[in-house]
């Protein structure tokens, strides 16, 4: 009965698929088809061995004629009809606001012999499918199916167009998820046409993303390639300023070698100094990149300046019209929990010891209730000295003898403990 329904219905089921209602009816019909898939497979199984043990002595001409009546039989189920009722669209369904939807749970449903058209029809048209913001859901959903010879074609039709993709809005989650779920030899090819072409893409929005994943997913000897493209002088000055390729080279000095890192940032020198005007330093990028540098080399101090100007609050915090919110000192490009920026650093040790307002609320409160309010400076003297080092809440009171020394870290300024 359900053979003839859906025959009955076959010539309509594209439409309907591209319809907001009839695309919940065409999913229905896919789960029946793997209801009734699974059925077959159970009975096929049990068939089979009762077949075994009662026709062992049975002639090769009997054998024939049943394994033609199976085929047979395997022809008429209502997958089968499904399937080549959508084939001929498929590659329209699978860029439908509505239709992708039922491609994508052909995908999940229903066994692989029934769904390699899909595999085909994207493969034929992989640029325009995955240009789209619905086609590149649906190769995902066909990257993560088992490994056969439609998704190892699939595959390779994405690693040719690579470097298109992932310059565009929807093509570089395509190109990522390849980079995540894929083989190291497709992600090495990735990563080896993009060779040469580093600075060009790490200053483009969508793939900059591509790149910061080819630096974690590439091979040692890749790595050294892009480190070779950032470390000249006049590029890495034009990334550390971009608000998107200063992410990529974030990116490089945390996935980089020691002595990698070290001939990053002696080439990032010179732009981060205040005696070279230090402009990159009051960029939202140049504070993320210095804070990165004072988290993995906690010693590192450029010429002429402090330790203490390497605070990780102020670093990040200064440059702001408001020094005491790290937050409004600039969006980055990505909409995350922290709006691009780092976690804040937390409350006032005075709003946390009131548990509501800060020092400004504990001094109105104190003169309500009538009680003198000693000055803010008076109070920063009347307060016992800090000892050197001690945290207080999220920031580091830093109290050397001589403020105007530099502290002495020996030759080497890049002594660090290598865990980020």
């Amino acid at each position: 009965e359900r053979v003839t329904l859906v025959s009955s219905v076959s010539t309509r089921l594209v439409n309907a698929s591209l319809n907001l209602h009839g695309t919940r009816s065409v999913q229905k019909i896919v789960e029946v088809c793997a209801v009734d898939e699974e059925n077959e497979e159970e009975d096929g199984s049990q068939g089979s061995k009762s077949e075994d043990e009662s026709r062992k002595g049975e002639e090769d001409d009997a054998s024939k004629h049943s394994t033609k009546k199976k085929s047979k039989k395997k022809k008429e189920t209502a997958a089968k009809i499904l399937t080549d009722a959508l084939k001929p669209s498929a590659a329209r369904l699978c860029i439908d606001s509505h239709g992708n939807h039922a491609i994508q749970r052909i995908l999940l449903k229903l066994p692989y012999q029934y769904t390699q058209f899909i595999f085909d029809a994207v493969a034929a048209s992989v640029e325009d499918v995955a240009r789209h913001r619905h086609g590149c859901c649906v190769i995902q959903r066909c990257l993560d199916s088992r490994h056969s010879a439609a998704r190892t074609h699939l595959v390779s039709r994405i690693v040719e167009k690579s470097l298109e993709l992932m310059q565009d809005a929807y093509g570089n989650y395509v190109v990522q998820y390849v980079l995540d779920v894929c083989g190291d030899d497709e992600v090495h090819a990735i990563c080896e046409s993009v060779i040469g072409k580093v600075c060009l893409l790490a200053i483009q929005k969508f793939s900059s993303n591509v790149m910061e994943k080819c630096l974690e997913r590439c091979t040692d000897r890749v790595r050294e390639a892009y480190l070779d493209e950032l470390n000249e002088a006049d590029r890495i000055r034009e990334l550390m300023m971009d608000p998107f390729g200063n992410y990529v080279v974030q990116r490089a000095l945390s996935v980089s070698t020691h002595a990698q890192a070290i001939r990053l940032v002696e080439t990032m020198k010179p732009h981060l100094s205040s005696q070279n005007g230090g402009g990159i330093r009051n960029t939202a990028g140049g504070r993320r990149i210095l804070g990165k540098i004072c988290r993995r080399f906690p010693n590192f101090v450029l010429e002429g300046e402090t330790f203490e100007d390497y605070d990780l609050n102020q670093v990040l915090a200064r440059g702001s019209p408001h020094h005491h919110n790290p937050h409004h000192s600039g969006g980055g490009r990505r909409q995350n929990n922290f709006n691009g920026m780092p976690p804040h650093p937390g409350p006032s040790p005075n709003h946390r010891r009131n548990g509501r307002g800060g020092r400004n609320h504990h001094q109105q409160h104190q003169q309500n209730q009538g009680h003198n309010t000693i000055p803010q400076y008076q109070q920063q003297q009347a307060q016992p000295q800090q000892p050197i080092g001690q945290q207080v809440g999220h920031h580091v009171n830093v109290q050397p003898s001589d403020t105007n020394a530099t502290p002495n870290y020996g030759a080497n300024p890049y002594l660090f403990p290598q865990s980020m």
